[in-house]
């Protein structure tokens, strides 16, 4: 008899993303490239697709969140623990004293976010990363935590940091906590915590969780995003230019058109809606969702219980109420004319950001735009050509400076193996000699301002402790000179040099506001030049002469004003329709620049100045909407106002602070020892159903799955049963990762089950043997991204036991016992930084080597090599793109058993069972975008873009010295849309083969699923 081979490799799933709620908002990435090796059966629909669409728009939720990790922190750091009923703050212990001053913040939080969300919220870990100078935070529900990066912003609204973060992020708590009540929570005890998050993503639209919790942040103090014309400007400026678009296209978002983000939008729906329906009117949406999660609407349903609207009804009368109010404020203000160096352009999105006056006749601005990744370009100042100067890496936005030959910013720089460690770097490019240098390394400095002389730059340190300085820093070498501390837990932003270059003038954040503040060099005293405000000032300068110049919202838009130093009069000086800012002048002082918001982006535009068309501030009208004062009242409480009348905001100035001495009525709490090896399981998750998310394939079982607060230890456990082989398996997975090197260990038993022709006959049996899995992997995932390009490298060594067991069913020539081999492999990859729009990587390569072997026991499986790259290059046109794959493999078998190596390269498509001891494979790819619809029909169907991919694709077998080519050429139609207004994005296509050599023809059905 001869039997059909059987593959050893297992693949070890794991679980990739989840639905996170961050603050600030995270900023649009890349698009989601088709799995190279997605495919289906030829020749028909399969029956089961349907019903992995609706399951996939659950599961996918809740299977992801299996194992969403935001990386781990460095393994050095010692972790300390503050536990309360209500939440348990996890933090370095060098952070203690911070964590002190968050944890009273907590309990301001805590007692007043439910009044408006009524729910009970569990204790809730909330872990401190404060070795990144990333400023973010979000929450996550399996296993349920809120993570917080410490870091605090120089783009900020006039809160403290941690302040905001414990705000918005925990009324994100109650949200989820809101879920988990009537049959939501029946389902609980079936899938555990998972199932909570995932009836959160697939029924209540992002755009309320974000509103919501920018609305909370607005009304519970006396800033937040609510209350900044910046933040308005961009809805605003669309509703007022170009109207409102359709719901599909607001929420999901477009490739062609800009759209405001789910914080923005979300807010002004949230808000408007309380303001005319009352405080309450989102409980009924919320509480449907958990009482019924088995209808098909059940948030939109609650909607209309309560305001008699759908939810897209709401969404029009929400925003034609806004577009009457807006017009209203517009039409309140004149608006002179100014001139537009860079032209607008409606069709392509682009915002120049901080102009910069290299000299009287260019420009240079930070470019982004729908149709590119940012870049900074010199502009003609008299006819707005533009020319591409250079192209940063992940630019720190805001940061840019010019002085003497050099053109200065701030980029970030990824640690090598810690996600959670990251520094802010100074970069620098000279003018004259076109080299680009690097003035720091493994630092945390923001905002970089060079002097006039070009031979030293002014930047913003900000410490893990979040400690802030300005520091002075030589150039060329980056030697620090002076260090000048901001005294009582202050933060500095946006520091500017005096003329004379004697001081410091900068935005000083605090307890109370914003303000703006100056640094004598001379004597290192820092002072207030006006009284702090719950506004934002931004960029605030020196122009000639005793004026200072910034940007603020006084009138409910953000535009530039002046303070005359001596006589301490302040003065209007532009009347931007939606926001002016980022200001700079020609050297006479005659004409300035600056950056003004307009629908299509913001664009850099000239004025002449003339201090006599100055307006006083006390002429300044407030037209501003409002929105903001009905939240506040609806709440009737301000935490600001409870964190200065209890005096907590000295925990945060002063290190050695006393409860009794400092008058502070608060707490401080006993602080343990947090022990990782004692908290390395966390069971959150389990199902009545087994689930893989490398290829969403679902297989009847259970699984219980397990991942701990640090996200240093995964682990699974369950039992599958495959419906191909009819067979189960048990299973169980850890991997830990809080070391330099990852640790995984993977293990399964159970039946097994092929196939085969007796010889000479044409009667297929099946038979069964018992198999054990035993496999062991270490592996390195360095980071080595640096400038414009995404780098990584990941060399791994494991070793894999096979055992195999004959039942009565087996037959005697198939192989039995052990089988060991060791495995090698190294995959690294390198992309230049593309724009969402681009179906490949603009540029870029990435490689796959193999070897395993089997050089000890009896059963000699001999040993296979293979080399795999992917090539990208960038298409005839932007955003089409070419792909290259080249791959080798070499086997080389000791003894002629029925149990081999699987493929480790990719053969053509629409071809299976190619096993050849030798094989080169090479394959074309081109892809590129057709249209953009964004076409709906009712709330079924959204569609964002269609694509295509030709392809051709080749493979040589080489056996016993006799070769054979393979071949398979067509093309790929695809589309991207979302399902039911479901926020992840679906893939799905057709794929049209044709085989040379035989010249037949088939077709593949093609999907995916891309979780944002």
């Amino acid at each position: 008899m001869s039997f059909s081979n059987i593959m050893v490799e297992k693949n070890l799933a794991k679980a990739a993303a989840v639905y996170i709620f961050c603050h600030p908002p995270a900023k649009a990435g890349g698009n989601s490239s088709f799995p190279a090796k997605a495919g289906g059966n030829s020749g028909y629909f399969p029956k089961y697709l349907l019903l992995c669409f609706f399951l996939t728009l659950l599961l996918d939720f809740v299977t992801y969140s299996q194992y969403y990790s935001s990386g781990q922190d460095p393994a050095a750091i010692k972790w300390r623990q503050i536990k309360t009923e209500k939440y348990q703050l996890i933090f370095p212990e060098s952070f203690e004293k911070k964590a002190q001053y968050l944890a009273n913040i907590m309990d301001l939080v805590v007692r007043h976010e439910t009044a408006t969300q009524k729910a009970k919220v569990p204790r809730i870990p909330v872990i401190l990363h404060n070795q990144s100078s990333l400023s973010n935070g979000f929450t996550v529900w399996a296993p349920k935590r809120i993570e917080m990066y410490s870091c605090a912003p120089q783009e900020t609204y006039a809160e403290e940091w941690l302040e905001q973060l414990a705000i918005h992020e925990y009324r994100h708590a109650v949200q989820i906590s809101k879920i988990n009540r009537g049959f939501s929570r029946t389902l609980y005890y079936v899938f555990g915590e998972q199932i909570t998050g995932g009836i959160l993503g697939l029924y209540v639209p992002s755009w309320f969780l974000e509103g919501d919790a920018t609305a909370t942040e607005t009304a519970l103090t006396k800033t937040g995003r609510g209350r900044s014309a910046m933040f308005e400007s961009s809805l605003r400026a669309q509703i007022c230019e170009k109207g409102a678009y359709s719901y599909d296209k607001a929420t999901l978002g477009s490739y062609k058109t800009y759209t405001p983000d789910a914080y923005s939008l979300g807010y002004y729906i949230v808000a408007q809606t309380r303001k005319r329906y009352g405080a309450d009117v989102w409980n009924e949406a919320l509480d449907r969702v958990a009482k019924y999660p088995f209808m098909v609407v059940p948030f939109n349903s609650g909607i209309r219980k309560t305001t008699g609207l759908w939810k897209t009804e709401l969404y029009r009368q929400s925003l034609e109420e806004l577009d009457t109010a807006w017009q209203r404020q517009l039409r309140a203000t004149d608006h002179p004319q100014i001139r537009y160096i860079t032209k607008r352009n409606p069709k392509n999105f682009t915002t120049y950001g901080h102009p910069l006056m290299v000299n009287d006749s260019t420009i240079i601005a930070d470019k982004s735009s729908m149709d590119d990744v940012s870049r900074f370009v010199l502009i003609d100042r008299k006819t707005g050509k533009e020319k591409r100067l250079l192209t940063p890496g992940s630019h720190i936005s805001g940061t840019t400076s010019i002085g003497g030959d050099w053109l200065l910013w701030s980029e970030y720089e990824s640690g090598k193996r810690w996600q959670n460690l990251s520094f802010a770097e100074i970069r620098m490019y000279n003018l004259t000699t076109r080299k680009l240098t690097e003035l720091t390394h493994r630092t945390r400095y923001f905002a970089p301002i060079i002097s006039p002389d070009g031979k030293q730059v002014a930047a913003v340190y900000i410490s893990p402790e979040n400690r802030c300085s300005i520091d002075f820093i030589e150039i060329p070498t980056g030697r620090v000179i002076r260090k000048y501390p901001i005294p009582e837990g202050g933060i500095a932003i946006t520091p500017n040099w005096s003329p004379g270059v004697r001081k410091i003038i900068f935005t000083l954040l605090t307890e109370k506001g914003e303000t703006v503040a100056e640094l004598d060099t001379s004597t290192g005293r820092i002072y207030n030049i006006l009284p702090s405000y719950y506004n934002e000032f931004n960029g605030p300068s020196w122009f000639y002469k005793q004026y200072i110049i910034y940007s603020i919202d006084y009138s409910g838009v953000e535009n530039l004003y002046a303070l005359d130093t001596i006589t301490n009069a302040k003065y209007k000086i532009t009347s931007s329709r939606f926001a002016a800012y980022d200001p700079d002048f020609t050297s006479d002082k005659k004409f300035m620049i600056y950056s003004d918001y307009t629908s299509d982006g913001a664009m850099v535009v000239e004025t002449a100045i003339d201090t006599a068309t100055w307006i006083p501030i006390h002429k300044v009208d407030d037209h501003s909407i409002r929105l903001s004062e009905s939240l506040a009242s609806q709440e009737n409480v301000n935490i600001q106002d409870s964190v200065v009348m209890r005096k907590i905001y000295k925990m945060n100035q002063r290190d050695d602070f006393d409860l009794t001495r400092d008058s502070i009525t608060g707490t401080i709490y006993p602080v343990r020892r947090y022990s990782k090896a004692g908290h390395l399981f966390n069971p959150h998750s389990w199902a009545p159903v087994s689930f893989d998310v490398n290829n969403l394939k679902f297989k009847p079982g259970v699984m219980l799955l397990s991942q701990n607060a640090l996200s240093s230890m995964f682990a699974d456990a369950g039992w599958e049963y495959d419906m191909n082989e009819q067979t189960g398996k048990f299973y169980a997975g850890l991997s830990y990762q809080g070391l330099y090197p990852v640790f995984d260990l993977r293990f399964d038993i159970g039946t097994r089950a092929a196939w085969a022709y007796f010889s000479g006959s044409n009667e297929l049996f099946r038979f069964t043997w018992q198999e054990t899995n035993l496999k062991f992997l270490i592996s390195i995932p360095w980071n080595f991204s640096h400038a414009r390009y995404s780098r990584r490298l990941q060399p791994s060594v494991g070793a894999t036991m096979i055992g195999i067991k004959h039942n009565a069913s087996t037959p005697e020539q198939f192989t039995s016992g052990s089988i060991l081999t060791i495995d090698y492999r190294l995959t690294g990859s390198q992309y230049l930084r593309s724009n969402q729009k681009d179906v490949f990587p603009r540029f870029g390569q990435d490689i796959d080597l193999n070897y395993r072997s089997s050089p000890f026991g009896g059963n000699n499986m001999g040993a296979i090599f293979s080399a795999a790259a992917n090539l990208y290059f960038p298409g005839i046109f932007r955003h089409q793109g070419i792909l290259i794959y080249a791959g080798y493999q070499r086997q080389r078998k000791k003894d002629d058993l029925v149990y081999s190596y699987s493929n480790l390269i990719s053969v053509p498509r629409g071809m299976i069972g190619i096993a050849e001891s030798e094989m080169v494979s090479l394959q074309f790819n081109y892809k590129f975008p057709i249209l953009y619809p964004d076409f709906s029909i009712g709330s079924i169907l959204y569609l964002k873009r269609v694509k295509m991919n030709l392809f051709y694709d080749w493979t040589k077998g080489l056996e016993n010295r006799s070769a054979t080519i393979y071949q398979s050429t067509g093309a790929e139609l695809t589309f991207d849309f979302h399902l039911l207004r479901f926020v992840a994005p679906f893939e799905m296509g057709v794929r049209a083969l044709y085989y040379p050599d035989s010249g037949g023809w088939g077709w593949e059905f093609l999907y995916a699923v891309a979780i944002p």
